[in-house]
């Protein structure tokens, strides 16, 4: 039971029990005016991510006056054993009300990390050495960022939860099998589309033993979530409230308040479904001293959660005199707008940001028969670009900026907040999103 699925539960749950009226819910989801976000009291970060010589420093906490513009949630999944609990499932969760999107971060159980005071080891283990409060203070190390709030949820009502829902359909890439007598899990689902009950969701979402590990149960906890989601937004669910409470109840821990768990429930409901985007933090598989371990690739995991997602498009208007890129509308001539993006656009870098295997290559040999030099072409930081993006560095110079306004133009991108200086663009750079085709149709018009 991963993220937004959980915070959907608990905030049934706590405004339920305090306010005692499904009705009540209802009224706050569909209300006209959203809820601010909670405020919140973080903790202050020294320093960002760390090395192996040098650890980096966490601060104290310290309150702030005003709403913050987001909010940081833990959310981790506890699995009992041997009569201790310990993490197998960790994610943060970042309700980010300025940017108008939720990202969702999971962190393999396997990542190595420096915990505080006990050194370089398994993210999993902060919980075991300090519960909730180490495993917090873990996670500020290693992102850099505060954690607002928590929310701990025990498997041991997950099947329940799962069955009073009405069982999820999902299609397994492949039978899953493993048998642990003395954890007293047992997991043999068959490949092919399932209708999964409690128990059989639990251990789907439980699954590591495959060469993908870890890795491979973050994925599919995260499809997982993506189809539950869709089941809590449905109206059946309503009547199912009461008995959800009585389930989820025992199994949730959070230092949230009931107003304040409705407040990021309500901002996440309102999103639509490209605004929440999930991730796994970034690595590859590795041995510290003869231990596997999921190393982390901290840079491109610390740009992943800065990461903001483009502007909401809107329906058009007419743009106020203060914004600052308005893309120039396209000529009617095209042979001579042809010459005029020629002088304009030396050289551009293309990256992919939409995963297709050879886009780069594809995309490159479209921008040069059109007489526009590419002389790099490379992976973006992820694939979920859902649509084509311009970037460019911050002190590249007017003539760059231009540069950057003629290729919108060009590509027929006329949304200004896909148009924005970068620090980490070396270059003018095109990132090519899941719209991708729609821009080499035009392209190619252009060409012909």
């Amino acid at each position: 039971m991963k993220i937004l699925k959980i915070l959907g539960i608990v905030a049934l749950i706590l405004v339920a029990t305090v306010g005692g009226a499904a009705m009540r819910l209802i009224e706050v989801f569909n209300a006209s005016n959203p809820l601010p976000l909670p405020k919140t009291q973080p903790t202050e970060v020294v320093t960002a991510v760390g090395t192996e010589e040098e650890p980096a420093a966490v601060g104290v906490p310290s309150p702030i006056e005003s709403v913050r513009g987001s909010v940081n949630v833990l959310v981790v999944g506890l699995d009992n054993v041997d009569g201790g609990s310990r993490t197998d499932a960790i994610a943060l969760v970042i309700f980010d009300a300025d940017n108008n999107a939720v990202r969702i971060a999971s962190i393999p159980r396997d990542s190595r990390v420096y915990i505080p005071g006990k050194g370089w080891d398994k993210i999993n283990h902060a919980y075991v050495y300090g519960g909730i409060n180490l495993l917090r203070e873990t996670i500020v190390n290693l992102t850099g960022m505060p954690i607002d709030y928590f929310v701990k949820v025990n498997y041991q009502s997950f099947p329940r939860i799962v069955d009073l829902l009405g069982g999820v359909d999902i299609y397994v890439d492949k039978r899953l099998h493993y048998t642990d007598y003395s954890g007293k899990l047992f997991i043999n689902i068959p490949k092919g589309q399932q209708h999964m009950n409690g128990k059989t969701a639990l251990g789907y979402v439980r699954f590591r033993h495959d060469p993908l590990g870890d890795i491979g149960r973050v994925q599919r906890q995260q499809k997982f979530m993506n189809i539950m989601m869709a089941k809590l937004k449905s109206p059946s669910i309503i009547p199912k409230i009461p008995a959800l409470i009585e389930e989820a109840v025992a199994a949730v821990d959070t230092d949230l308040t009931p107003l304040d768990m409705l407040r990021l429930l309500q901002f996440a409901n309102s999103l639509p479904s490209d605004r929440i985007r999930m991730f796994m933090a970034p690595g590859k598989s590795g041995y510290s001293k003869n231990i596997s371990y999921w190393i982390l690739d901290n840079v491109a995991f610390s740009m992943q959660l800065a990461a903001k997602l483009p502007e909401m498009e809107t329906p058009p208007s007419p743009q106020p005199a203060s914004v600052s890129m308005p893309v120039p509308a396209p000529s009617s001539d095209a042979e001579d707008r042809m010459d005029r993006l020629r002088g304009q656009i030396a050289r551009i870098r293309i990256l992919n940001g939409d995963g297709e295997k050879g886009l780069g290559k594809r995309a490159a040999q479209i921008f040069q028969r059109i007489g526009i030099e590419v002389p790099y072409t490379g992976n973006a930081r992820h694939y979920d670009y859902h649509t084509t993006n311009i970037i460019y560095p911050p002190d590249a110079g007017e003539d760059v900026r231009q540069g950057a306004l003629a290729l919108a133009e060009l590509c027929g991108i006329t949304n200004p907040g896909l148009i924005r200086e970068d620090k980490r663009a070396e270059s003018l750079t095109l990132i090519l999103g899941h719209d991708k085709e729609t821009i080499f149709k035009r392209l190619e018009a252009i060409n012909s």
